[in-house]
Protein backbone atom coordinates (compact mmCIF):
# COMPACT_ATOMS: atom_id res chain seq x y z
CA UNK A 1 0.00 0.00 0.00
CA UNK A 2 0.94 3.54 -0.89
CA UNK A 3 1.76 6.18 1.25
CA UNK A 4 -1.82 7.65 -1.12
CA UNK A 5 -3.90 4.55 -0.40
CA UNK A 6 -3.27 4.94 3.30
CA UNK A 7 -4.07 8.24 3.68
CA UNK A 8 -7.86 7.47 2.12
CA UNK A 9 -8.55 5.03 4.23
CA UNK A 10 -7.33 7.51 7.11
CA UNK A 11 -9.59 10.27 5.53
CA UNK A 12 -12.73 7.93 5.33
CA UNK A 13 -12.73 6.71 8.36
CA UNK A 14 -12.50 10.46 9.79
CA UNK A 15 -15.35 10.88 7.52
CA UNK A 16 -17.11 8.32 9.25
CA UNK A 17 -16.66 9.62 12.63
CA UNK A 18 -17.69 13.03 12.12
CA UNK A 19 -21.02 11.68 10.37
CA UNK A 20 -21.52 9.56 13.38
CA UNK A 21 -20.69 12.45 15.63
CA UNK A 22 -22.82 14.72 14.13
CA UNK A 23 -25.57 12.58 13.42
CA UNK A 24 -25.91 10.87 16.97
CA UNK A 25 -25.53 13.71 19.08
CA UNK A 26 -27.98 13.35 21.00
CA UNK A 27 -27.90 9.66 21.44
CA UNK A 28 -24.19 9.14 22.18
CA UNK A 29 -22.78 10.13 25.81
CA UNK A 30 -20.80 12.59 26.17
CA UNK A 31 -17.69 10.57 27.18
CA UNK A 32 -18.12 8.73 24.11
CA UNK A 33 -18.13 11.82 22.09
CA UNK A 34 -15.29 12.94 23.42
CA UNK A 35 -13.26 9.43 22.53
CA UNK A 36 -14.68 10.10 19.27
CA UNK A 37 -13.36 13.46 18.89
CA UNK A 38 -9.57 12.59 20.13
CA UNK A 39 -9.98 9.59 17.54
CA UNK A 40 -10.76 12.30 14.62
CA UNK A 41 -7.27 14.30 16.03
CA UNK A 42 -5.18 11.37 16.30
CA UNK A 43 -6.50 10.51 12.64
CA UNK A 44 -5.36 14.45 11.40
CA UNK A 45 -2.23 14.20 13.24
CA UNK A 46 -1.77 10.77 11.07
CA UNK A 47 -3.27 12.43 8.14
CA UNK A 48 -0.25 15.91 8.70
CA UNK A 49 2.37 12.95 9.50
CA UNK A 50 1.73 11.16 5.80
CA UNK A 51 1.40 14.14 4.40
CA UNK A 52 5.13 15.09 5.71
CA UNK A 53 6.18 11.65 4.67
CA UNK A 54 5.39 12.22 1.32
CA UNK A 55 7.13 15.54 0.74
CA UNK A 56 9.72 13.39 2.39
CA UNK A 57 9.40 10.49 -0.57
CA UNK A 58 9.22 13.21 -3.32
CA UNK A 59 12.35 15.30 -2.42
CA UNK A 60 14.79 12.63 -1.04
CA UNK A 61 13.45 9.64 -3.35
CA UNK A 62 12.96 7.04 -0.99
CA UNK A 63 9.62 5.46 -1.66
CA UNK A 64 7.47 4.21 1.61
CA UNK A 65 5.06 1.18 1.65
CA UNK A 66 2.73 -0.78 3.66
CA UNK A 67 2.62 -4.09 3.43
CA UNK A 68 -0.77 -6.52 3.88
CA UNK A 69 0.48 -8.91 5.72
CA UNK A 70 -1.60 -9.97 8.84
CA UNK A 71 0.47 -10.91 11.60
CA UNK A 72 2.65 -7.62 11.30
CA UNK A 73 2.06 -4.77 13.59
CA UNK A 74 1.69 -1.13 11.49
CA UNK A 75 5.48 -0.67 12.08
CA UNK A 76 6.93 -3.89 11.20
CA UNK A 77 4.57 -3.10 7.86
CA UNK A 78 6.51 0.30 6.82
CA UNK A 79 9.56 -0.44 4.15
CA UNK A 80 11.36 1.79 3.33
CA UNK A 81 13.27 1.95 -0.68
CA UNK A 82 15.72 3.96 -2.22
CA UNK A 83 14.54 5.24 -5.76
CA UNK A 84 17.66 6.10 -7.51
CA UNK A 85 17.58 7.51 -11.33
CA UNK A 86 20.43 6.32 -13.72
CA UNK A 87 22.79 8.92 -13.28
CA UNK A 88 23.01 8.68 -9.66
CA UNK A 89 24.06 5.32 -10.38
CA UNK A 90 26.13 5.88 -12.48
CA UNK A 91 27.61 8.51 -10.17
CA UNK A 92 27.65 5.80 -7.76
CA UNK A 93 29.36 3.57 -9.35
CA UNK A 94 32.15 6.27 -10.20
CA UNK A 95 32.82 7.10 -6.83
CA UNK A 96 32.62 2.91 -5.79
CA UNK A 97 35.43 2.15 -8.59
CA UNK A 98 37.70 5.35 -7.52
Amino acid sequence: MSLIEIKRIFEKRRFNLIKTLENGKEDIELSKQHQIYGAIKELENIMKTLDYYQETQAENHFDFRLSNEPNKTILQKITLKLKRNSEEKEQKKVTVSE
